[in-house]
């Protein structure tokens, strides 16, 4: 992730939290110096460090960050995530953005860590992330996700070809549009029945999509299958991931690991 880009999230994030007009923390001495320390309340892997540094040193330039855990550690409960040293007005001001990515961006490294161990066994299938993400928060928990190694599906619209069900009702001739796009692009089909599955399988397109089906047709299709990219998804979590990681299958994408985040508990403290 580039420095710049980081910022940029950031500084809206701190606009939206309006900052530099934070009417408490002005009852607060200027020249009130402070250490204040970040605490885990749970166990958990922690993740977005770098996105915690750069929100003290944007709010102020000179307070000191030592982190004492690296991205991707797990960490138990009462662990000293990290200390900040400086002015209280810009520890203050800097806390809630802080703590507010932390805690979201923890909760999605954390998920994808818990579903990859649910199928540890299964080494040829990888875990997928979705665009089902907060809204303008794609970019930093799709960098959770990745570090995690649940890659994206499609980071967006622009990544690639994607024909679900609603294209496929408004596209009258489908083999012909798969058969002049995927010269030029990556194309994956989403496959709502076992006969159109088979039917596009012969088209030769990037991956299949096999949305919502039972592990039993999943199989199905498998065992005709010789060629073609699997991928299945569809009310697939974190209790039945297993049933869906049969031998056939490259990916299981889960719109899950960002859209139902259980974020970390994380504290700020002035010592």
């Amino acid at each position: 992730m580039t420095n710049k880009k980081i910022v940029s999230h950031i500084t809206a994030a701190l606009k939206e939290d309006d900052y530099q007009n934070d009417l408490t923390t002005k009852l607060v001495s200027n020249n009130s110096i402070v250490t204040a320390k970040i605490i885990s309340k749970g166990s958990f892997y922690i993740f977005g460090l770098n996105w915690a540094k750069a929100i003290f040193l944007k709010v102020d330039k000179n307070l000191k960050v030592s982190l004492k855990v690296k991205d991707g550690d797990y960490i138990k409960n009462k662990t000293i995530i990290g200390k900040i040293s400086g002015k209280a007005r810009s520890i203050l001001k800097a806390e809630r953005t802080v703590l507010n990515y932390l805690q979201t961006i923890s909760g999605a490294y954390d998920n994808c860590m818990e579903y990859k161990k649910k199928i540890s066994h299964k080494k040829n299938i990888k875990i997928l992330h979705t665009r089902k993400t907060i809204p303008l928060m794609r970019l930093p928990l799709s960098e959770a996700c990745s570090a995690a190694g649940c890659k994206p599906h499609r980071y967006s619209l622009s990544d690639g070809i994607l024909l679900k069900e609603n294209h496929l009702k408004v596209i009258d001739d489908i083999e012909k549009i798969i058969l002049s796009t995927k010269k030029k692009n990556k194309v994956v089909v989403e496959a709502k029945s076992l006969s159109f599955a088979k039917k596009i399988s012969k088209l030769n397109v990037d991956r299949i999509l096999l949305d919502n089906f039972t592990p039993k047709q999943i199989k199905l299709f498998l065992k005709d299958n010789t060629k073609q990219k699997v991928e299945v998804s569809g009310s697939i979590n974190i209790n039945n991931i297993k049933q869906y990681a049969i031998d056939g299958v490259n990916f299981i994408s889960i719109g899950s690991l960002t859209k139902n985040i259980n974020s970390k508990d994380i504290s700020l403290l002035i010592e």
